[in-house]
């Protein structure tokens, strides 16, 4: 192998792993689309959890109490199934697909929490099989990232990975900047002066 493919060989390793640190959130109604999506965004190496509800997903992102205290979570990572209550993985969403029209919350309804939220720098990319543009216009305006008709296919989330790669990039920022206050706070605060008598 010449240096030059051991680099390309190299640079898809690391776009793998960068695509495994990314976490999606899916939420659909439809057994059977949930399936493809699932397939579709394992095989692009995402991190995803599946929820059949935008009460689930509210649920999942701590904007609602438990709506089932047995409920669980279906994750595509190696470990088992995470319960609601696991915000080490919640915080780590960098990406929230859901269908339109759910019984319920509506992926419309479930968009407009999430802009109102802590959660607001998410992106959200609504899906539907309807293709509508009055629907489309409102969930654009109304902060959708992209609206993708179904069935979705690999080369949808393909343009994806932008919008995930952003979202993944801000947080990390935004961690970069907390640590620094933190560790300046910690710098700049002046130390107690200890009395010998």
């Amino acid at each position: 192998m010449g240096d030059s493919e051991i680099e390309i060989c190299r640079n898809i390793g690391d776009q793998k792993k960068q695509r495994q640190d990314l976490h999606v959130l899916a939420v659909d109604d439809s057994r059977l689309d949930r399936k493809l999506l699932e397939r579709l965004l394992t095989v692009s190496s995402y991190q995803v959890t599946f929820v059949d509800s935008g009460d689930k997903a509210l649920e999942y992102l701590g904007l609602i109490d438990n709506i089932d205290e047995e409920n669980q979570y279906q994750t595509s990572s190696s470990s088992p199934k995470s319960s609601l209550h696991d915000k080490l993985q919640v915080s780590k969403i960098n990406l929230i697909m859901t269908d339109y029209s759910m019984p319920g919350i509506s992926g419309f309804d479930l968009l407009k929490k999430v802009k109102d939220s802590f959660w607001r720098d998410i992106p959200v990319v609504i899906m539907s099989s309807e293709n509508l543009p009055s629907r489309i216009n409102m969930c654009l305006e109304g902060g959708a990232e992209d609206f993708l008709l179904k069935p979705v296919k690999l080369s949808d989330l393909r343009k994806l990975h932008s919008h995930l790669l952003n979202s993944h990039c801000q947080k990390q920022d935004k961690d970069s900047i907390k640590y620094k206050e933190n560790t300046t706070l910690l710098e700049t605060r002046p130390l107690p002066v200890l009395s010998m008598n």
